[in-house]
C-alpha cells in the first residue's frame, strides 16, 4: 500500500519530518511538528446559555394558552339557573405574557453569547 503525498517522519532522523511525494521522499525536510490537534489539548465543552430560559418560557407560554382554552370551554351558572359562557381571565394574559418574556430573556442571552463567540 502507497501512502498519499505528505509529510511523513524522516525514517533516518525521528525529530524531522520529510516530504513523500506518492512515489518517493523527496530532499525536502522540516523539523517534526506534532498535529495541531494534539498542541491545542481537548476543545471545552460549549455552554448553551440561555437555552433553560426559553423553554421554561415556552413551557409557561403554552401552559398560559392551555387555561385560556380551557376557561373559554367552562361554562357558568350563576343563582338564577343562567348559563354563561367562561372566557379567558386576566391570569391567563398574565400566565402567557410571564412564559413570553421568560422566553425573550433567554433568547436575549443566548444571542448575547453568540455575539460574545465571535
Amino acid at each position: 500500500m502507497i501512502n498519499p503525498a505528505g509529510w511523513y517522519p524522516d525514517p533516518s532522523n525521528a525529530p524531522q519530518t520529510r516530504y513523500w511525494d506518492g512515489n518517493a521522499s523527496s530532499s525536502d525536510v522540516r523539523p517534526f511538528a506534532p498535529p495541531e490537534a494534539l498542541q491545542a489539548g481537548p476543545e471545552a465543552p460549549r455552554q448553551r446559555r440561555g437555552n433553560g430560559w426559553i423553554i421554561a418560557g415556552c413551557l409557561i407560554a403554552v401552559l398560559g394558552i392551555f387555561l385560556g382554552f380551557l376557561a373559554a370551554s367552562t361554562t357558568f351558572t350563576d343563582g338564577y339557573g343562567h348559563a354563561t359562557q367562561g372566557g379567558p381571565t386576566i391570569g391567563t394574559f398574565l400566565v402567557i405574557g410571564l412564559g413570553l418574556a421568560l422566553a425573550a430573556v433567554g433568547f436575549c442571552i443566548w444571542l448575547h453569547a453568540a455575539v460574545e463567540k465571535r
